[in-house]
């Protein structure tokens, strides 16, 4: 985690001083092998610290910091933007010193060995999630699928119809806030697990927001579809995360699984959004993204009902 924060701090005030395309592109590079490094392994090490009864807690807690996190700098990175067009690199930076800090810090704090479950219901270490982590996994990369249109394809699409850097800075703020309200349903108790359901609700509203976003030309309801995109997410990233690292076993492996598929969500929906958008129009990325969503809803539902048994 350390190296990664370091390779986080150095992109991050590369990026407030970068002059030409080069630059950006080998910085970004840069940064998002931090993220690679620093998320799998963060993640297993609150698996590795989270007594029994505590880990859907922690989770919780974890997912909610970084959506906030987010959400904070959707809301105000557009304005900073406009000030200076270092300055949202700069507080990054600065907070990723922080990080830094409180990472070393907890490593060395000792933590209780065990913990009261409070309710949780949370199950034993033998019980595993069966097909469901398998479907949440799909949701999960769905979701990153259909955020990574959104977060290349949508400020142009945005730009088009006149609307503002701050006010697309502020509609990416409200996905990523739609994303903390799911967390917040999934931290709430258990009732999303065991259940198929709740991953068809994920991504039933992916696909309701894509098409509002492929028809609509509102602020108003591009605000209501990346609020329900943003639920959607944060209700497939808990459990998708919550079912790996469940049984304790394995959970530098599950983890690394899961950020791979944040990956590859965001590199195949930014790859099949710029090309729609390239070659059809600014609104086709939505429209691919819907179709996706319907394949996958299938698959999903046909993964279940072969392999709930296990």
């Amino acid at each position: 985690m350390i190296p990664a924060l370091v390779m986080a701090v150095a992109a991050c005030m590369g990026f407030a001083a970068a002059q030409n395309n080069t630059q950006v592109f080998l910085l970004n590079f840069l940064f998002v092998i931090s993220l690679g490094a620093f998320y799998p392994a963060f993640q297993a090490f609150l698996g590795e610290r989270s007594p029994k009864g505590e880990l859907r807690k922690n989770l919780s807690a974890f997912n909610i910091g970084w959506t906030v996190g987010g959400t904070l700098c959707g809301l105000v990175a557009g304005y900073a933007f406009a000030v200076f067009r270092g300055l949202p690199f700069v507080i990054g930076g600065t907070l990723v010193i922080l990080v830094f800090v409180l990472v070393v810090t907890w490593s060395k704090t000792q933590l209780p060995e065990s913990g009261s479950s409070s309710g949780d219901n949370e199950a034993p270490p033998t019980e595993g999630p069966g097909a469901l982590l398998g479907v949440a996994r799909i949701s999960h990369f769905l979701g990153f699928f259909a955020y990574g249109s959104v977060r290349l394809l949508f400020p142009k699409l945005a730009r088009s119809l006149g609307i503002s850097e701050g006010e697309i800075g502020l509609m990416i703020g409200i996905l990523l806030a739609g994303q903390g309200v799911g967390i917040l349903l999934s931290s709430l108790g258990p009732w999303w697990r065991g259940k198929l359901w709740p991953q068809l609700l994920a991504q039933g509203l992916t696909l309701v927001s894509a098409l509002i976003v492929f028809g609509a030309s509102s602020e108003r309801l591009f605000a209501l579809a990346f609020l329900l995109q943003g639920v959607g997410l944060g209700i497939a990233y808990s459990s998708a995360l919550y079912y790996g690292l469940q049984t304790r076993a394995n959970m530098g492996r599950n983890t690394g699984i899961h950020e791979s598929l944040v990956a590859g969500g965001h590199i195949f929906g930014s790859l099949s959004a710029g090309a729609a958008a390239q070659f059809a129009s600014l609104r086709a990325p939505y429209l691919v993204t819907a179709v996706v969503t319907l394949i996958l809803i299938i698959l999903s539902i046909s993964y279940w009902a072969r392999y709930r048994s296990d």
